[in-house]
């Protein structure tokens, strides 16, 4: 699978906060992973990364109200794709864990903004 430069582009306007994945790419998300965001209400923001199988990511974050937060990966294609959860919580400020990979997957950390206020979060994803 090749995809043009303009479609890389294009993502990288269209899709602040997410990581391009191509199938020959030529360099994963570096960690350590430092990041600050400010969620306006409604929205979401993600961090994505390539994690191999029994890899251990520790990860933490605080956020200046609560927030849903999950970890998330995509199985199956088309009209069978699923969306998984490794964590799935709600109306949390803080987290530091650490997620041990069953499989091979690009693997998402999101935060959902479900309030009527901008909300910050900071944090950091790490190789343990």
């Amino acid at each position: 699978m090749k995809i043009s430069p303009l479609t890389l582009l294009l993502s990288a306007i269209l899709l602040p906060g997410t990581m391009v994945q191509t199938a020959n790419a030529a360099e994963e998300t570096k960690l350590p992973k430092e990041f600050s965001v400010t969620i306006k209400p409604g929205k979401n923001h993600e961090e994505c990364i390539e994690v191999k199988k029994d890899a251990e990511i520790a990860y933490r974050f605080s956020a200046s109200q609560p927030v849903r937060f999950n970890i998330h990966h995509h199985a199956g294609k088309g009209s069978n794709e699923k969306v998984e959860y490794s964590v799935n919580l709600d109306k949390i400020d803080a987290k530091e864990d650490v997620l041990r990979a069953p499989i091979d997957q690009h693997y998402c950390w999101m935060w959902s903004n479900k309030t009527v206020d901008s909300v910050t979060v900071s944090g950091l994803l790490s190789m343990k």
